[in-house]
């Protein structure tokens, strides 16, 4: 199978692509770049969603999948439409296959779907009536499936970052064995064999004479395909936990260990709380302050202004006034004048020295003219004495503005702010495992190890009964064998003939895998570079395993790789695995170098990459594929090099030809 075109209309980062991926012959590789978050990943999942539909369950979740640069500018349908050749039974084939998906009125997603083989033409929809739809369906999954079936693509198209996680305990020996039976065909024997049997044992309740022998007949083979499934749901359930274990090793093992001591804990978060407590004090202490300084501002800032402003006017006044004062200290005010005159002259006149005549008002009105005539008139007379207080208090008063210190706080607080929420985190998460979050691990952890140890007794005690069954059912077999029949003897014979083919078969490839992972290991897995001695496959597809053993002679721990070598090693696995299988699909791999060191970086560049596939789709950063050296050792084998460019205003990605500025050469 090659790709030779994607289109995209409104798919995620992409408003509009149309992208031609055809390789030459002895340029097997494609090389696109593009910064984190430029739309590379998603051109993965554009690619994967062409083949085999995107599921969408409903409008929310189309509209997170529709481009945001098309609202309300483009028809809101997400549509992608892949090219590709195949052989199907040795014949070559050209496929174009299109996907559309749009809401109904009622906002309930629809999906069309066309495929065009060589000009013929299979179409359904949601709309199409379900008996031609379900035939229709089932060519183009067929069609789908002969090429590259859904449950193979994802060890062919793949993110190389998480490719390591394959290896983890238990979950690396389903992944093989999921290839083996996959990928190498294994598969399809089991199912002859199971479809073989059923029949046989079909045949077989036919030919017994007796009702009562046909019904037990039935009731036993119902009952063994009834524990056949509960024995695979077993192992899936296994399998499953597996990896839940797999997932929190390191947590169940600090647990245990008493990583996180609970009096360490309380300590860390009482320090959290402190300063917690702290800032929110602070912030609680600058509000009211705040407040009292807003409520008084005309005092603490307005005031003070005019003060400074009038400062030198003020002075000016109470010294001319003090001044002026002082000379005129022998005046007197008019009452006192009237008292003090009017006093003297009823003396005067008790002693007859004075005539009765006299004018007090005469009198006191000549001693103001003559104490007008000698004093300086006061252009303040207007201020009185509360006022002059005030004028002199307002300049003589120590001012504090608070603003630069409410400033100064204010300042401090955001950076104090900005870590709030993180140490609010900090202690929400110490708190939540101190509470039991250790014990919590570990009861979990242990409670699925108890569950898997049930699940595995279930599971010998469901083989017993399979087993006692088998020869209740065999006793039957006997009974009818007992009667010449070409068909059924036919019949008997398929299922160990399906067990034989799948035997040889694994042994023919056992060897194969097992030499040509040897020879790239010892190339491409430094670590262990020249020192793989052999690669050891099991002789059991059930109970399924790969082993290395150094040149020494001791095992090699796949567990115990660095998180490159186990890179390597699953990369290596699945290009043997390709190589050796039944289908030659293309391998398109996101995050290339995910966590290599530069000699394992090097080694791909050279002797993986190149030979990895008919048609290899490389997504990248330029860290990745470094243009001043990887590139180079790459462009020998490149066919295409595009860039991805993500408009963040716009909403989309677009593509332009070369690799980051620099032009294929061919």
């Amino acid at each position: 199978m090659l790709i030779q075109n994607i289109k995209i209309s409104n798919y995620k980062t992409y408003l509009s692509l149309d992208l031609d991926l055809t390789v030459d012959e002895d340029r097997p590789i494609i090389l696109i770049g593009g910064a984190n978050g430029g739309g590379k990943t998603t051109l993965f999942e554009a690619i994967s969603g062409a083949l085999y539909g995107l599921k969408i369950e409903n409008k929310e979740h189309f509209m997170e999948l529709l481009n945001q640069g098309a609202l309300n500018t483009a028809k809101p349908e997400i549509v992608l439409e892949i090219m590709f050749v195949g052989k199907v039974l040795g014949q070559q084939q050209k496929y174009k296959l299109r996907r559309t998906y749009v809401l109904n009125p009622q906002g309930k997603p629809l999906e069309s779907v066309s495929l065009n083989m060589n000009g013929n033409n299979y179409v359904y929809g949601t709309m199409t009536a379900p008996k031609e739809k379900l035939k229709s369906e089932q060519e183009v999954n067929k069609i789908i499936k002969a090429n590259l079936p859904e449950e193979l693509s994802k060890y062919f198209l793949f993110d190389a970052m998480q490719s390591s996680e394959l290896l983890k305990k238990n979950v690396f020996a389903q992944t093989i064995q999921d290839n083996f039976e996959n990928v190498l065909g294994f598969k399809k024997y089991v199912q002859l064999k199971k479809a073989a049997e059923k029949i046989q044992q079909e045949w077989a309740q036919m030919r017994l004479e007796a009702e009562q022998e046909q019904k037990e007949y039935n009731e036993l083979c119902e009952q063994k395909d009834k524990l056949t499934k509960d024995l695979e749901k077993y192992r899936a359930e296994q399998d499953m936990k597996y990896k839940y274990l797999s997932s929190v090793e390191k947590e169940y093992s600090s647990a245990k260990e008493g990583a996180q001591e609970e009096i360490n804990l309380n300590k860390k978060i009482q320090e959290l709380s402190n300063k917690i407590d702290a800032i929110l004090k602070r912030v609680a202490a600058y509000t009211g302050d705040l407040k009292t300084f807003v409520e008084n501002i005309e005092f603490e800032v307005f005031l003070p202004k005019l003060a400074s402003n009038l400062s030198q006017e003020i002075n000016n006044i109470l010294h001319i006034r003090e001044k002026l004062q002082k000379e005129n200290a022998g005046a007197y005010p008019l009452e006192t004048l009237k008292d003090v005159t009017n006093k003297i002259i009823t003396y005067l006149k008790d002693l007859s020295l004075c005539n009765e005549n006299v004018d007090e008002e005469q009198v006191v009105a000549h001693i103001v003219a003559l104490q007008n005539a000698t004093n300086k008139e006061n252009p303040y007379n207007y201020l009185d004495e509360a006022e002059v207080v005030a004028l002199s208090n307002l300049v003589k008063r120590t001012w504090s503005n608070q603003f630069l210190t409410l400033d100064s706080n204010r300042q401090d607080l955001e950076v104090e702010l900005a870590t709030l929420d993180e140490l609010r985190s900090q202690k929400q998460t110490l708190e939540q495992t101190n509470a039991g979050g250790n014990k919590a691990i570990i009861d979990s952890y242990e409670s699925t190890q108890y569950q898997i140890e049930n699940l595995k007794q279930q599971e010998e005690k469901t083989k017993a009964e399979i087993q006692r069954l088998e020869k209740r059912i065999h006793q039957f077999d006997i009974q009818v064998q007992q009667v010449p029949d070409v068909k059924y003897d036919t019949l008997m014979k398929l299922k160990p003939l399906f067990e034989t083919i799948a035997d040889t078969l694994l042994k023919k490839k056992k060897a194969q895998i097992e030499t040509e992972m040897q020879q790239k290991l010892n190339k491409l897995l430094i670590a262990y570079k020249g020192h793989v001695a052999r690669v050891e496959i099991s002789e059991s597809i059930d109970k399924f395993g790969i082993k290395l053993y150094h040149t020494k002679g001791n095992e090699i721990s796949l567990n115990q790789l660095n998180a490159a070598s186990k890179q390597i090693f699953i990369q290596v696995l699945l290009m043997v695995l390709r190589n050796l299988g039944d289908y030659e699909p293309p391998v398109m791999i996101d995050t290339v170098m995910g966590v290599l060191d530069n000699e394992s970086r090097d080694a791909l560049m050279e002797e993986y990459f190149p030979q990895l596939a008919e048609q290899t789709i490389l997504l990248c950063t330029t860290s990745e594929i470094r243009a001043d050296s990887d590139y180079i050792k790459l462009e020998p084998f490149i066919s295409k090099t595009y860039t991805l460019h993500r408009n963040v205003e716009e909403q989309k990605t677009t593509v332009e030809e070369g690799y980051f500025g620099l032009t294929l050469n061919q």
